[in-house]
C-alpha cells in the first residue's frame, strides 16, 4: 500500500534506524547482508571490535552503509568495564581504566588524535564524541567531554578528516533526565560546541520501560529540542522506542540485533564479579512486545492456539511461520523492526502518535489480552503474559493522553544521513 501514497506537502522525513553490531554475531550479520535481509544500514560500530568485524564493515562500506564509530570511552573509563571486550579498542589502558589526564592537551597517551587518526583510516562517517557516563550535570566529566569533543572536532580537521562528523553520546541516569533543572544544566553545557547529532543514552531505560516511565521520558527529551540538533534514542526498541519516534522526542532511534535495547551502567562503577558466559538467544514475538528465550518460546507455542496468535505472519520474513522465525531469529528481528520504523515515517510527521497508537500499540495490546488466555503449563510464563498485557494496556492509555497534552509540540529534527567522501573511500579499500 505504501507505494500508492501521495503526499501532498512532500514526502515526511524518515526516522533515523541505527543499529549497534556489538562486540559478537558479525558474521551471522554478514550472512544476513550478503542475503539481502539485514535491512538496516546506519551501524554503530564498537572501536574495540573493528579488527574482528573488518570484512562486514567493508561490506557494509561497498553496500552505501553510514558507519558510525563508537569509541568505547565510556566503558574504558569504567571500573566495571574496561577489562571486558573494550579492552580491545586502540586507546585502551591494559592495566587500568582511563583517567581524567589521559584526555588532557597534550597528554602522553595522545587518546584523541588516536581516535582520529582510527576514523580516518578506518573510514568512518562520524564519531561519537569520547564521553563518559555522567553522575548528574555537576559531574566534573562532564566539562572533561565538552573540551574531548572540540578536541577530536580539530583533530580531525587536521587528520585530514574534515569530512568526518562528530555526534555527542550523552549518558546519564533516568533520574537526572527527569530533573528539570539538570537538563537545563546540560544543555547550556552542550550550546556551543561543534557536534551534529545528540545521542541519548539513558541508564535505567529501554524497551521495557513502564508506561509512564516513556511519558516522562518523551516529555523530558523535548526539551533537548532547544539546542537545534536532532536526537537520537539509544539503547532502546520495540513499541517504547516507536513511541519515541512516533511522538516526535526523538529524530532517530538505535538498538542492537535482538539486545541493547535497554541501557544500563548502574553496575559500571563497580568492579566485575566474574562469571558471565554467552548471551541466550532470544526471539522477538511481536505480539507481545517481547523478546522471549527459546525455551520460553517452545514452552509458549506448545498451548494450544498460540502458534496462530503469535507466530509471525509476515510471508517476506518468514513464510513457514514460526520454523523460520527460530531458524534465524536475528532475520525475523531485523525486518520486523524495520517494518515498524519504515511504516511511522511514512506516515506525515503531524499523524505519527495517532498512526502508532491505532496501527502498531492498539493491534499488540489486542494480541497480548488473548494471549493471556492461552493455557501454558508453566506459571511464570504464564506471569510474563499477564504482565505484557498489562503493560500494553496502561501504555495505550498514558500516551492517548500525552497525545492530546502534545498536541502541535516541537519535533526534534531527523538526522540526516553521512555519507564518506569518494577518495575517502576509495583510501580504504588501498
Amino acid at each position: 500500500m505504501a507505494e500508492n501514497v501521495v503526499y501532498l506537502h512532500g514526502q515526511p522525513e524518515p526516522v533515523g534506524h541505527f543499529l549497534r553490531v556489538g562486540s559478537t554475531g558479525h558474521r551471522q550479520l554478514e550472512d544476513l547482508l550478503g542475503s539481502g535481509r539485514m535491512m538496516l544500514d546506519r551501524i554503530v560500530v564498537d572501536a574495540s571490535a573493528v579488527g574482528r568485524q573488518h570484512d562486514l564493515l567493508a561490506s557494509l562500506r561497498d553496500t552505501g552503509a553510514e558507519l558510525i564509530l563508537d569509541t568505547n570511552v565510556a566503558e574504558l573509563s569504567s571500573i566495571g568495564r574496561f577489562s571486558g571486550t573494550a579492552k580491545s579498542a586502540p586507546w585502551a589502558n591494559p592495566k587500568t581504566v582511563l583517567t581524567v589526564d589521559d584526555f588532557k592537551l597534550g597528554a602522553n597517551r595522545d587518546i584523541i588524535g588516536q581516535i582520529a587518526r582510527f576514523a580516518v583510516r578506518h573510514g568512518f562517517h562520524a564519531v561519537q564524541a569520547p564521553t563518559h557516563v555522567l553522575d548528574g550535570s555537576t559531574d566534573k566529566l562532564f566539562v572533561v567531554d565538552l573540551n574531548s569533543t572540540i578536541a577530536l572536532r580539530q583533530m580531525l580537521d587536521a587528520e585530514g578528516g574534515s569530512h568526518i562528523e562528530v555526534d555527542y553520546s550523552l549518558m546519564i541516569k533516568s533520574a537526572s533526565l527527569r530533573d528539570p533543572v539538570q537538563r537545563r544544566a546540560f544543555i547550556a553545557g552542550l550550546g556551543d560546541i561543534p557536534f551534529e547529532n545528540l545521542w541519548l543514552r539513558i541508564s535505567g531505560f529501554g524497551a521495557d520501560g513502564t508506561p509512564m516511565g516513556l511519558r516522562r521520558y518523551i516529555a523530558a527529551t523535548m526539551d533537548f529540542h532547544r539546542l537545534g540538533k536532532p536526537i537520537v534514542s539509544d539503547g532502546i526498541g520495540g513499541l517504547a522506542g516507536l513511541a519515541v519516534a512516533a511522538f516526535g522526542a526523538a529524530g532517530g532511534i538505535c538498538h542492537g540485533v535482538a539486545e541493547k535495547e535497554r541501557f544500563d551502567a548502574s553496575s559500571w562503577s563497580k568492579p566485575p564479579q566474574g562469571g558471565g558466559g554467552g548471551r541466550e538467544k532470544r526471539v522477538l514475538i511481536s505480539g507481545l512486545d517481547r523478546l522471549l528465550s527459546v525455551k520460553q518460546v517452545q514452552e509458549l507455542m506448545d498451548a494450544p492456539g498460540a502458534r496462530k496468535l503469535l507466530s509471525c505472519g509476515d510471508p517476506k520474513c518468514c513464510p513457514r511461520g514460526l520454523d523460520d522465525t527460530m531458524k534465524n531469529p536475528k532475520a525475523h528481528y531485523l525486518r520486523q523492526r524495520f517494518k515498524q520504523v519504515a511504516a511511522i515515517s511514512a506516515v506525515p510527521e503531524s499523524r505519527r502518535s495517532s498512526h502508532f497508537l491505532e496501527k502498531h500499540l492498539a493491534p499488540a495490546e489486542r494480541t497480548a489480552r488473548q494471549a493471556t488466555k492461552l493455557k501454558v503449563s508453566d506459571e511464570g510464563l504464564s506471569e510474563v503474559l499477564t504482565r505484557s498485557s498489562e503493560r500494553l494496556e496502561r501504555m495505550h492509555a498514558i500516551l492517548d493522553s500525552l497525545k492530546v497534552t502534545m498536541a502541535n509540540a516541537p519535533r526534534s529534527l531527523p538526522p540526516k544521513r553521512r555519507m564518506a567522501p569518494l577518495s575517502a573511500t576509495a583510501s580504504v579499500r588501498r
